[in-house]
């Protein structure tokens, strides 16, 4: 599946950042819409959904293992099937490797494409996903500071979510109830290595001067675990 890259001036969700801008700017990202989206075919693909795994009406916590340190998060029990996809694919390892591709202190840190990996085996494309889409669903989190909320495609349908996520660094209430927020970064080191991140996108996304050619200084997922807290 491939996604069409829109700016914010549409409001339109998309699967690469609905909004930000490179650090220090007020405006969209600059996206590259040059790129051509990679094939993730083969990459693990579920075009069916993801089944139950967890129940996820019930507390659990993610924790990210990364290059930097754990980042624990905490789950809402009010996005159900945001919280069974991304604990489905933690189970599969479907993030292992996932690179953080743009990180801008101003706006969010954004990870979970399956093309943007430490592997360098496709090009990232910032639009990647698992084969399968969500709903939005309305957790009743707002878009706080150190939310984590799946980014949207835009594919045109009802179901805009797939495996992408972004951490907020700035509150942004304009988001709200267009996109899932389906976690909080707890408090402490966790949020330490995310506000220590230094400014990031990868040259395949975005067309920003200061961009890098590869993901070698890139945030890394190494792990995800998703358990009862």
């Amino acid at each position: 599946v491939f996604f069409i890259v829109v700016m914010i001036a549409s409001m339109g969700a998309v699967g690469f950042g609905t909004f930000g801008g490179s650090s220090g700017s007020t405006g969209a990202p600059i996206v590259n819409v040059e790129t051509t989206p990679q094939p993730t075919s083969d990459a693990q693909q579920w075009p069916d959904g993801p089944p139950p795994v967890i129940d996820a009406t019930t507390a659990h916590v993610a924790t990210l293992t990364t290059s930097a340190g754990d980042i624990v998060i905490d789950l809402s029990t009010e996005a159900p099937a945001a919280v069974n996809s991304f604990a489905f694919l933690a189970v599969k390892n479907f993030y292992d490797g996932a690179a953080f591709f743009y990180v801008d202190q101003d706006y969010f840190a954004q990870t979970g494409d399956p093309t943007c990996t430490d592997d360098g085996e496709r090009i990232c494309s910032g639009l990647g996903g698992p084969g399968y889409t969500l709903a939005i669903e309305d957790s009743g989190l707002g878009h706080d500071e150190f939310v984590v909320v799946l980014a949207a495609n835009s594919d045109g349908g009802p179901n805009v979510h797939g495996s992408q996520f972004r951490i907020l660094y700035t509150a942004d209430e304009r988001l709200d109830g267009q996109e899932t927020v389906f976690g909080t970064v707890r408090e402490g080191a966790s949020r330490d290595i995310l506000t220590n991140l230094a400014s990031f996108s990868v040259c395949s996304v975005s067309t920003a001067a200061d961009c890098q050619e590869d993901l070698s200084a890139a945030l890394i997922i190494e792990d995800v675990a998703v358990e009862a807290s």
